[in-house]
């Protein structure tokens, strides 16, 4: 894990590069209400974490609130809004082994992002 800056920057040389805007709507939820409450909760491209579902893909311990959006090959960016936080996985690999479980490695990062949180 990288260290973070306490203090976020959100613009840059005092400019705000992505409207404030759009970073609400993309990471608000826009899922529908689904027959299915245990599948996961959706913004413009992030999961978001609401209400709980066995299927989503942010760990048990992530606050609500949290947003998540992952890459093609296991990457992984979680922002937890109520910690100030912002957290990065690189995980460059094609395809999935025999037995792996997605849900639980995606899941498992932002679990272990909050024990770091609560160790600290």
């Amino acid at each position: 894990m990288g260290v973070l800056s306490p203090q976020p920057r959100k613009d840059i040389n005092g400019k705000q590069i992505v409207p404030k805007e759009i970073l609400k709507v993309a990471t608000t939820l826009q899922s529908p209400a689904l027959k299915d409450q245990d599948l996961p909760q959706n913004a413009f491209l992030w999961f978001v974490k609401d209400l709980p579902a066995k299927k989503t893909e942010i760990g048990a311990s992530v606050p609500k609130g949290s947003y998540q959006i992952l890459g093609y090959t296991g990457v992984t960016l979680l922002v937890i809004p109520d910690e100030n936080l912002v957290a990065v996985r690189k995980f460059n690999s094609f395809g999935s082994p025999e037995g792996y479980d997605y849900l639980s490695d995606v899941r498992s990062f932002g679990d272990t992002v909050m024990n770091c949180l609560q160790n600290r």
